[in-house]
């Protein structure tokens, strides 16, 4: 229950600084579409992890500079958002290096969780970290293969919000470079597990994501 708790913390903390969604690029009407895009194969390739989506155009969202600005630095940074009055709206931003940070402090004592790396590009959120077997089975993430050494995790996912909640797409996951399936898996779990443990008093309405850089409009109910 402990390390549940903790990977579904990791995933929060990304969550709470979200990303925009992706609008799907409009594809050439004089030429096959590509493998991502065909009807029943596409969505089957893509579930096994065999083929990617074909690139999305980023939309720019406001900076909202009219908004009180709050930068994340510290841990103490993130508690001190708890003191926000209810209703007040802010932008809040932080970088991958600070979270990073932030998140390997917080798993500072934990065991079987290390190297944790957060990575921001223009809608998209990547994340590594090496973790032992029973991690995974603690946190209710049924493998079909059955590992018993240290486990490196990678992953690729777009954020977004909506109805007050963050919202979770996964693009691409692999264990030990081994992704045939885990997608599906991951996302799965990923919808199980997160309305029930989305802070009801956090509310998130709109969101950006750039290079090394993270930020989310929202207030606190």
């Amino acid at each position: 229950m402990k390390h549940r708790k903790v990977i579904v913390t990791l995933v929060l903390s990304l969550l709470l600084l979200s990303a925009a969604l992706p609008v799907q690029a409009a594809s050439s009407a004089t030429a096959l579409p590509p493998l991502p895009e065909w009807p029943i194969i596409g969505p089957i390739l893509q579930w096994l992890g065999v083929v990617e989506p074909e690139p999305a155009e980023i939309v720019e969202l406001p900076e909202d500079l009219d908004l009180p600005q709050y930068s994340i630095e510290t841990l103490d940074d993130i508690l001190a958002l708890q003191d926000l009055e209810s209703g007040e709206h802010m932008r809040v931003t932080a970088t991958d290096t600070a979270l990073t940070a932030i998140a390997r402090e917080a798993l500072g004592n934990v065991k079987g969780i290390q190297n944790l790396a957060l990575t921001f590009t223009p809608g998209k959120a990547a994340v590594y970290v090496e973790v032992d077997p029973s991690v995974l089975e603690e946190a209710n993430l049924d493998l079909p293969v059955n590992l018993k050494n240290t486990i490196k995790l990678e992953g690729v996912v777009s954020l977004g919000a909506l109805g007050c909640r963050a919202t979770v797409v996964i693009e691409k996951v692999s264990i030990n470079n081994w992704s045939l399936g885990l997608k599906g898996l991951v996302q799965r779990w990923v919808n199980d597990e997160l309305p029930g443990l989305w802070p009801s008093e956090v509310c998130v309405e709109r969101v950006t994501l750039k290079s090394g850089e993270i930020a989310i409009v929202g207030y606190r109910r």
